[in-house]
């Protein structure tokens, strides 16, 4: 019987030793490659991620870059030289002098000879007097053609101050401010036509008043030179 019970322990053993797989079919899990793989891997991730984030920052940056290199369309720009133009021709008013004359210096002496007897005197005295208001008209005039050219001038602004609100770069932003600069110089140009406007009304008015009694001083001695020659005849 203890025969017969050994031989079926070792049966049941043997059974069990052919049911059970070799060492070389067993999965094992070997907790530090694991983890040094799975960081690996998170580490490849990130470094993508970084790769991904600078990709997107430049492409702003390149966005932005185009945003600040756009120019403006078409600039904004006053007619400064149809309206200094149109300040000189208002300037001449009649046969008086103008500082646009091209032959100022020589029209000057012609009606302002300085200490000479005209020969008449009245129609020399109408001259001065005309020349004197003409140069002090046409220095009104010069004002009140600036004062209509407000207007546009104020339109012009106005543009500016649009596009200056309204530019979405640098550039754009420098071009305004070209722009603005532009029109200063411009408003100092009609500054400077009202100011020798201003000094023709002026020196006219000076001018006929030397001229006056520079030519009553001739006149005089004049006189007085006849009557010495006369008394010496006699």
């Amino acid at each position: 019987m203890r025969k017969f019970l050994n031989a079926t322990a070792y049966a049941v053993a043997f059974s069990f030793a052919l049911a059970v797989p070799s060492a070389a079919q067993f999965t094992v899990f070997d907790p530090t490659n694991f983890v040094k793989n799975t960081m690996t891997e998170l580490h490849t991730l990130q470094v993508t991620i970084n790769q991904a984030t600078e990709i997107a920052n430049q492409l702003r940056q390149i966005a932005y870059e185009m945003k600040n290199l756009q120019n403006i369309p078409s600039g904004v720009w006053g007619d400064v030289r149809g309206d200094l133009s149109a300040l000189t021709r208002v300037a001449k008013v009649g046969q008086s002098l103008s500082y646009a004359d091209a032959n100022l210096g020589s029209e000057f002496t012609a009606m302002y000879p300085g200490y000479v007897a005209p020969s008449d005197y009245t129609k020399a005295y109408q001259q001065w007097s005309n020349n004197a208001l003409g140069g002090m008209r046409g220095a009104l005039a010069v004002a009140g053609v600036q004062n209509t050219q407000l207007a546009s001038e104020d339109g012009v602004l106005t543009s500016l101050q649009a596009l200056s609100d309204g530019s979405t770069g640098h550039m754009q932003a420098l071009q305004v401010g070209n722009m603005i600069a532009v029109q200063q110089v411009q408003q100092l140009q009609k500054l400077r036509e009202l100011q020798m406007a201003q000094l023709q009304g002026e020196f006219a008015y000076m001018a006929t008043q030397q001229q006056n009694d520079s030519a009553k001083e001739a006149i005089l001695k004049s006189w007085i030179d006849s009557q010495g020659s006369y008394h010496s005849h006699e």
